[in-house]
């Protein structure tokens, strides 16, 4: 009995493996692999950019990416064009780097193929893409956002990406673009390029690439309104003790800690507005600033209290004759070197 199980056991694992080895697909060779780098054209339009997130630094977009290139091995006799899936045909393996996991494909992975072997595949992507930032000289700063697509397992000297002629032929610039209608009302978008680059995933592994670059440049309005121009008024207000008789010390030490308790209620205020950041930033440096001259203002205030009680009043008049002359000028002088070309 175990010499007839021992045979049947063989069997059954051998008809195992020859089923998986049958369903198991065939690597397919790049079409005319000997003749030079295979042509991938590509035409890259941006449907929407709904939001850039400074604080994760990331932006939300939609996209339509096509790919064509030339297999004469699909070339066929038959009437308009025929459908395969993605994964039965040669394909360049395209992907896109800085994508994340909540990018969406919104179309199905196949190609259209002509008569003559032309492969057609279109593709409809929308999520969140990463994108490292420099935020020095927020909220006044411009940034370049990147869209990268990558041939994986493919080098420049094999797979060569290249605008797509019919695009251009259609009067899209460069085989791409970017929608006017674009929902994002913080930033504006001020160009846009497309250009083939090198992707070094390691010293020995880069591969074929083509990348869609825009900058944009922060709208400022909303910064100056809710963020700027009311710290600039809580500082001013700090200064109103400079021009009160050192003898009413009380309404002197009231405006001085009101004024700092504003400051403070301030900060939680617009703390959700600001991105969080290992460096300080243009706009950060103009808070602690502020910051400052408010709080050295109540120093003061306690200086000339002081010396109020010991009878020094005119000494303490003198101090804040000064201070209404020095106080301006250093906010005034340290925010204009602050913001001083705040685009670069």
């Amino acid at each position: 009995m175990k010499r007839i199980r021992f045979p049947l056991l063989m069997l059954f694992g051998l008809s195992i493996r020859l089923t998986l080895g049958s369903e198991a697909p065939a690597l397919i060779d790049r079409p005319n692999a000997d003749s030079g780098p295979t042509q991938i054209s590509v035409g890259i339009w941006v449907a929407d950019i709904s939001n850039i997130d400074s604080a994760q630094q990331n932006f939300t977009a939609e996209l339509a990416v096509v790919l064509r290139w030339k297999d004469s091995r699909l070339a066929h006799t038959g009437k308009g064009i025929v459908r395969y899936p993605l994964e039965q045909i040669w394909h360049p393996r395209v992907g896109i780097v800085n994508e994340t996991n909540s990018v969406s494909r919104k179309m199905p992975d196949s190609v259209e193929v002509d008569l003559d072997g032309m492969v057609t595949y279109r593709q409809r992507y929308a999520g969140a893409f990463t994108q490292p930032l420099r935020l020095q000289s927020f909220a006044f700063d411009r940034q370049t956002f990147r869209i990268q697509l990558v041939a994986v397992r493919y080098q420049s000297n094999e797979v060569m990406f290249v605008p797509d002629q019919v695009w251009i032929q259609d009067g899209l610039k460069e085989a791409g673009g970017i929608s006017p209608s674009v929902t994002l009302p913080d930033w504006t978008i001020e160009k846009w390029e497309l250009k083939p680059l090198v992707y070094a995933l390691a010293p020995r592994h880069q591969y074929s690439s083509y990348a869609f670059d825009f900058t944009a440049s922060r709208n400022v309005q909303h910064y100056i309104l809710k963020v700027i121009l009311p710290l600039i008024l809580i500082v001013i207000m700090s200064w109103s003790v400079f021009w009160i008789d050192p003898v009413h010390s009380n309404s002197q030490i009231s405006i001085a800690v009101t004024s700092m308790l504003t400051l403070i209620a301030y900060r939680f205020a617009v703390d959700t507005q600001l991105p969080r950041l290992p460096y300080m930033t243009r706009l950060d440096a103009f808070i602690l600033t502020s910051t400052l001259l408010v709080f050295f203002s109540l120093i003061e205030v306690l200086i000339t209290t002081i010396l109020e009680s010991n009878r020094q009043a005119e000494r303490a008049k003198n101090i804040d004759r000064y201070c209404r002359i020095i106080f301006p000028v250093i906010f005034i002088t340290t925010s204009i070197a602050i913001f001083a070309h705040p685009r670069d």
